[in-house]
């Protein structure tokens, strides 16, 4: 229960006014549905609007000190492409509180960019203009841990730099620095995107959060190699940390969000380690025990990298070549004519029809009614040799699609390995990881199964295997 006595504020956030002033006609002009996003579980939804309620879950240092919830909205399509946004919101809170707002655009390579960041109402500059964006809201609570309440939220688009994708100078290659890489640990905890942190989990945190994939997601991913070992690993990033949060250093000094007069590649935490920058103190005023740029979840460190202690790694930021880490892997499409017979075959019953809304992969997607049967759409792949890979699952969302639709994991030896339950109202149109599995050699399969609670339907379009 909320206190009515706490003192609160109302405030309009403006980036510009949504009415007159000198916004063109032509500008894209939309609002986000607090329904429709997907955040933490300390995001709670309320008659008045979506409120941030901060609680005592396990987190990482640098969490605590300030407690920030995302709530991730779906990707829109605009009609025209935008470069700028400005964001409009209604919010109410107290003093220490804040909503700052998190914009990216697609790349033409299916890549996103960074998240650019608006704080106070700022306008929102995108690196080039394109007709796909997703917005995200970061809540920030006080000292004391209480969050504010976000209730209408409103944007605007428009095009000024006039800066397309093609237009904008890209690296050849992605950056690659040589990290100091510390393990995250943390099991039972929570990251900044919302994933709970398993046994010998893999995913990795950099202290910025333009870069922060979303739950499951695999648009920010970094390859590692450990020179003493000689081996590699490709994850991505779920967390924020360590000891900053707004130390994007991979980024050029124009583009850094803070500590602008260090070289690019150096995080703060190894300036301040090695050369006594900033007095020795991280942004937080913490002092430095260590030069860690990355943290490592564990079983990327352990198993995937050999790690047996902290210690120096080179990272490659595969983002930064130019939009994003586009589509990798093997891919089964519910269209055979897309896939190549000797990898990947998809197969369904008659009970499985084909659908027409936008959003899908390749060139369309079957769907079906949720039954006490199981009747799956099976995704089969091939596999030389056994080894560990990770799945991806597209769909198309819709209020009429399953919150439970089953993804049952099984090898060629017809073990059944897991079964992923998703909700394919949310996140339709990318790829959404369903977990790291290890298989056998011959055919594996993913099926979707319709066995789940009736009266929705269950979507198969397309799996990748990476």
């Amino acid at each position: 229960m909320h206190s009515k006595s706490r003192s609160m504020w109302m405030t309009l956030m403006l980036g510009a006014s949504l009415c007159g002033g000198t916004a063109l006609a032509e500008n894209a002009r939309w609002s986000e549905e607090l329904a429709t996003g997907e955040g933490t579980g300390e995001l709670v939804r309320t008659r008045e609007g979506l409120r941030y309620e901060p609680y005592a879950v396990m987190r990482r240092a640098e969490g605590l000190r300030t407690l920030t919830g995302l709530y991730t909205f779906p990707a829109r399509t605009l009609e025209q492409p935008v470069d700028t946004v400005r964001p409009v919101l209604q919010t109410q809170g107290a003093p220490g509180m804040g909503v700052e707002v998190d914009v990216r655009v697609r790349g033409a390579n299916g890549g996103w960019s960074e998240w650019s960041i608006s704080e106070a109402g700022e306008a929102v500059r995108l690196p080039w203009a394109g007709t796909e964006v997703q917005v995200r809201l970061a809540l920030l609570a006080d000292e004391r841990g209480r969050g504010p309440l976000v209730r209408d939220v409103k944007l605007e688009g428009s095009l000024e730099q006039g800066l397309t994708a093609q237009n904008v100078t890209t690296l050849s290659t992605p950056l690659t620095y040589r990290i100091y890489a510390t393990r995250e640990g943390l099991v039972g905890g929570t990251t900044a995107n919302g994933h709970i942190i398993k046994s010998y989990d893999r995913f990795v945190a950099l202290p910025s959060r333009r870069a922060l994939a979303s739950k499951g997601g695999t648009e920010y991913q970094v390859r590692m190699c450990y020179p003493v070992t000689g081996k590699c690993t490709t994850t991505s990033v779920w967390d924020v940390g360590p000891w900053n949060i707004k130390d994007d250093y991979w980024n050029p000094s124009s583009m850094r969000e803070m500590w602008k007069d260090l070289p690019q590649g150096k995080p703060e935490a190894q300036a301040a380690y090695q050369d006594g920058y900033n007095g020795g103190l991280d942004g937080y005023g913490r002092r430095v025990a260590n030069p860690a740029g990355i943290d490592v979840a564990d079983g990327s460190f352990w198993t995937d990298l050999g790690l047996t202690n902290n210690d120096w790694v080179n990272v490659t930021y595969l983002w930064t070549s130019g939009g994003g880490v586009p589509t990798v892997g093997l891919v089964v499409d519910s269209n055979n004519a897309n896939n190549d017979a000797t990898k990947a075959t998809f197969t369904q019953s008659a009970n499985w029809i084909v659908g027409a809304n936008t959003g899908f992969y390749g060139n369309n997607y079957y769907y079906a009614n949720t039954a006490a049967v199981s009747d799956p759409a099976i995704f089969s792949f091939y596999m030389a040799a056994a080894g560990t890979r990770t799945i991806d699952a597209w769909w198309v969302a819709g209020s009429n699609r399953s919150t439970t639709a089953p993804f049952v994991i099984i090898n060629s030896n017809g073990v059944n390995l897991g079964t992923v339950n998703v909700n394919q109202q949310l996140n339709g149109g990318q790829w959404n990881t369903l977990g790291t599995y290890s298989f056998t050699a011959g055919w594996n399969k993913v099926q979707l199964s319709r066995w789940t609670t009736a009266g929705t339907v269950v979507v198969a379009d397309a799996i990748q295997v990476r």
